[in-house]
């Protein structure tokens, strides 16, 4: 199979994710030299792969550096945005570290914290909570479906849905999370192309959504079309393949 490296590829990783081994990857790619370790993004590659039955969906939700708090956010300013907005989250106040945080402190605090996109955050706390469009949230506890004692306000379950998305990213990135099965034990094993940040997502609505409701969260109607309305369709990145101009919902 054709494949061009995504952002910190490894071949053990992608010999894990495609159901074949390092040594076959070598052979398929002589220019690649033994001990190389994380491949070059964009460079393009042959990969011997062992189908698996029920691998997912390559709609790509959204590209890794949409996903991480990096250079693509320099610039964005959380509590300007949210002033700009209807909804109840900017109007909202949580005790954390010693001190009551604003709805945008609190977002920035996680962003930071797990170095995930505040932007994303946003977008999450928006189609599952209304953050962004509705009065007030939609419940009194465990907003984002995130059940857990004492872990049941918007901010815990930020907390929870950050550290939960970060065990989906990196588990994809190393090869350690390959498959997982979503809330009513059904085996999900993620398209072997897809990249960290889609599976991350792929993972975290898996804890709480089954059947068509999962398949709309992760597809063009879900988490993509709240992040697009809201921050536009984040810019490809080398690496990867081009699912939004092609793969189904």
């Amino acid at each position: 199979m054709d494949y061009t490296a995504q952002t910190g590829d490894s071949l053990p990783a992608l010999a894990s994710r495609f159901n074949t081994t390092v040594d076959e990857i070598l052979a398929a790619n002589p220019h690649i030299p033994r001990d190389a370790t994380t491949m070059p993004p964009g460079m393009p590659m042959k990969i011997p792969i062992y189908y698996r039955a029920l691998w997912g969906s390559p709609f790509q939700i959204i590209p890794d550096h949409a996903y991480i708090n990096g250079p693509h956010h320099t610039g964005f300013n959380t509590a300007a945005f949210l002033s700009a907005q209807t909804g109840w989250l900017k109007d909202y106040r949580a005790y954390v570290g010693g001190e009551w945080k604003t709805g945008a402190e609190l977002v920035d605090y996680v962003s930071v914290n797990y170095s995930i996109s505040p932007r994303l955050l946003l977008a999450l706390l928006e189609y599952q909570g209304g953050a962004l469009t509705q009065s007030e949230p939609p419940v009194k506890k465990n907003l984002l479906g995130l059940k857990r004692q004492y872990w049941e306000t918007p901010y815990l379950q930020l907390v929870l849905a950050a550290n939960l998305l970060n065990n989906g990213y990196y588990g994809w990135r190393i090869g350690s999370l390959i498959e997982f099965d979503d809330a009513d034990g059904i085996l999900i094993r993620p398209d072997p192309r897809q990249n960290a940040g889609s599976v991350a997502l792929q993972y975290y609505y898996s804890r709480m959504f089954t059947g068509e409701e999962y398949a709309r969260a992760i597809g063009r109607e879900g988490l993509a079309q709240t992040y697009q309305m809201f921050f536009g369709d984040p810019p490809g990145e080398n690496g990867g393949f081009d699912s939004r101009k092609s793969a189904p919902a």
